[in-house]
């Protein structure tokens, strides 16, 4: 599944793409594979009794996250850990997968 990120930064939009290679779970756990840029990234995104997390274990980062939609917000969270082009790139992913369940 291929999708694409937008960076908007000093009136200047950059768009890429990404895809998913592998998925698997459902809405209260999942796990993916995606690769973007020329990075590899294995995502685990999952829901407990106060919200969402997401784990990037090949990176070593894990986090709260918002509503899996919530582009904004989980950028915004994943990118204390990542560049955030990597942010949004696992951000935007992270929202085409809600729509797999």
């Amino acid at each position: 599944m291929e999708f694409v990120c937008t960076h908007k930064k000093d009136n200047k939009l950059t768009r890429w793409t990404g895809e998913i290679t592998s998925f698997k779970g459902s809405e209260r756990w999942c796990e993916f594979e995606l690769q973007s840029r020329g990075s590899y990234y294995h995502v685990i995104i999952g829901k407990h009794d106060y919200g969402h997390y997401a784990c990037v274990p090949n990176w070593d980062v894990g986090c709260e996250l918002a509503d899996y939609a919530d582009t904004f917000w989980n950028t915004e969270r994943l990118s204390k850990q990542l560049r955030v082009i990597d942010a949004i790139t696992i951000a935007t992913a992270i929202r085409e997968i809600k729509g797999l369940f």
